[in-house]
């Protein structure tokens, strides 16, 4: 009798130590999950009044000497390390971004099209600013970026005209990560319809680096802002 009563205790109590664990276990799984809702509402902020979009990136301080033709990409993607601001958040949740805006995808290029030159990207207009703590005012894109000829002769750079390009079934199967694009490019949520598709990577006339007398030092931390033109 008095081993059944002591069998008795000894269940209840593992029963009770099972439901704290559990407990404590949906605990952390919810609080884990808040804290990576709070992390994708830091990094990427749509505001529809304003019509923008404002991704959180980092100065990727490598192109200040080297040239690139890419403006911002997410950390994540295959092209991760290969732009002026590194971004923060998934070019697709980006693309979801844009379209919860109105924005129309231009969708008119092929990867083809980045070998001959011809063609710049359709799609909305997207006007593209930059800022980070102490600077106190949004700059243009084009203000942190120059351009140099393949020799290495500073040239002047063109009027930046960005546009919505979508490409997001191109940007699922290639997973590169690129959010803007500095010319018009295939893969690229967004990219600049002043150089044409393959007039800089294809035909190597042209090279795009971050100004080290504009922008912060590196890895510093900068907010992009995509905003639908009127």
């Amino acid at each position: 009798m008095k081993m059944k009563k002591i069998f008795s205790v000894l269940t209840m109590l593992i029963l009770i130590i099972g439901m704290s664990v559990g407990c404590a276990s949906n605990k952390n799984d919810n609080t884990a999950k808040k804290e990576d809702t709070k992390k994708d509402a830091e990094v990427l902020v749509v505001n529809k009044d304003t019509k923008e979009v404002k991704m959180l990136a980092e100065v990727n301080g490598k192109y200040f000497t080297e040239g690139t033709r890419h403006g911002v990409v997410f950390k994540d993607g295959k092209n991760g390390e290969k732009s002026v601001l590194r971004g923060l958040a998934d070019e697709k949740k980006f693309y979801e971004a844009m379209m919860s805006l109105g924005a129309k995808p231009g969708n008119n290029l092929t990867a083809d099209d980045m070998k001959k030159g011809e063609k710049s990207i359709e799609g909305s207009k997207v006007n593209v600013f930059v800022t980070w703590d102490g600077l106190g005012k949004e700059i243009p894109f084009s203000d942190i970026i120059k351009s140099t000829d393949s020799s290495g002769n500073e040239l002047a750079l063109r009027p930046m005209d960005f546009r919505f390009g979508g490409n997001i079934d191109r940007a699922k199967k290639n997973n590169t990560g690129c959010v803007l694009c500095l010319d018009s490019c295939a893969t690229g949520i967004v990219s600049n319809a002043s150089y044409k598709a393959g007039e800089v990577e294809a035909l190597k006339n042209v090279k795009f680096y971050g100004k080290k007398d504009v922008l912060p030092k590196d890895g510093t931390k900068v907010s992009v802002i995509f905003r639908l033109a009127e």
